[in-house]
């Protein structure tokens, strides 16, 4: 986890730090929102990038993930990161490094203003149960050179609990008030890649090209029995069920 945090850093390093003022107000109208949303399965967080802490975490927090909001505000980022699904979490952090570089090397001033930035990932409950979450996040702060330090974000719990690629996006409001979408990164096969060895990549790419285990094993010059334990080492490692599912979500995410 220490690397993770050292990663983190490293991403949105900065020379300015934000000094907890500029949008209290902002903070303050978002607290009174808050109060008047009904309980739902999502929650609030106003990140600050610069001290690597939370400004604000809203009131559903703990409901919907069973984790310590106390804690999660003293310890911040070290608190949070802890909960992250290991084999995501390297790959989020390659997420938040593309779009930092995109948003840096691509998008005027004006332009950060008005982005939204979505991604996704698995993060463990309170009851060691891995769960979905779907981020929507504005940057409303940034420092001097145009560096986004403080973001406000919507999470929310999606879906069932089976593993999904971790997409990144970063969509602009235009002058006609409609959003486009300026950055788009289907991190699967990155995922893929983490994973896996050389081999089983090879025995994927075959397989979700629909071929059957005697003709991968006659293409790699492996045996029937070599290619039916790796496609079972596939499974386990993907926490996949079966070999429809691999080549589902291949080509649906046109991963080769």
């Amino acid at each position: 986890m220490n690397e993770a945090i050292v990663s983190y850093k490293k991403i949105f390093n900065t020379d300015h730090q934000y000094d907890g003022k500029v949008v209290m107000e902002y903070i303050e109208n978002l607290k009174k929102l808050d109060n008047h949303t009904p309980p739902l399965e999502s929650f609030i967080l106003v990140t600050n990038t610069s001290k690597h802490s939370y400004e604000y975490i809203g009131n559903d927090f703990e409901k919907t993930l069973g984790l310590d909001r106390d804690r999660m505000l003293n310890e911040g980022l070290n608190y949070y990161l802890s909960h992250y699904h290991p084999q995501d979490l390297p790959i989020l952090l390659k997420v938040f490094e593309d779009l930092m570089i995109f948003t840096m090397n691509q998008l005027s001033i004006e332009q950060r203003q008005r982005v939204v930035y979505t991604w996704n990932y698995r993060i463990k409950n309170g009851n060691n149960k891995f769960k979905n979450m779907y981020v929507q996040q504005t940057p409303i702060f940034f420092d001097p050179s145009g560096q986004p330090i403080i973001g406000y974000s919507h999470n929310s719990v999606v879906g069932d609990n089976i593993p999904k690629p971790i997409i990144g996006t970063c969509k602009f409001l235009n002058a006609d008030n409609k959003f486009e979408t300026l950055f788009h990164k289907n991190y699967f096969f990155e995922s893929l890649q983490q994973l896996l060895t050389k081999r089983e990549l090879e025995v994927v790419k075959l397989l979700a090209n629909s071929r059957t285990t005697k003709d991968i094993a006659l293409q790699l010059f492996l045996s029937v029995q070599t290619v039916s334990v790796h496609r079972k080492n596939i499974l386990k490692k993907l926490e996949l069920k079966s070999t429809s599912e691999i080549i589902e979500y291949c080509n649906k995410y046109q991963v080769f």
